[in-house]
């Protein structure tokens, strides 16, 4: 299977693919030639997001972002769960490069 055969498999997907490639090349070619390539990435990218999503939660709950600013200060909040959404993202991303 070509790599661009591969179809939708999401950002964090996308991402696991290039490191991956770059990374650990025979995990990546293991995983090819089984043909198990889309399902592991598709598989990773839903946790991935779903870890990202709950870390961000949790950093936005223990710093006071909650639904009572969303509805004082929509702009804030916005900001402040974007800024948390990055760190988790940094984070849980960081475990796959190690």
């Amino acid at each position: 299977m070509n790599t661009n055969e591969i179809g939708w498999i999401g950002r964090y997907g996308n991402k696991l693919l290039a490191l991956l490639k770059e990374h650990d090349p025979d995990r990546y070619t293991s995983l090819l030639f089984e043909g198990t390539l889309k399902e592991y990435l598709l598989a990773q990218d839903e946790y991935i997001s779903e870890r990202i999503w709950d870390l961000t939660m949790e950093l936005a709950k223990k710093n006071g972002v909650n639904e009572e600013l969303k509805l004082r200060d929509q702009m804030r909040w916005v900001q402040e769960v974007n800024s948390y959404r990055s760190m988790a993202e940094e984070m849980v991303l960081a475990e796959y490069i190690d």
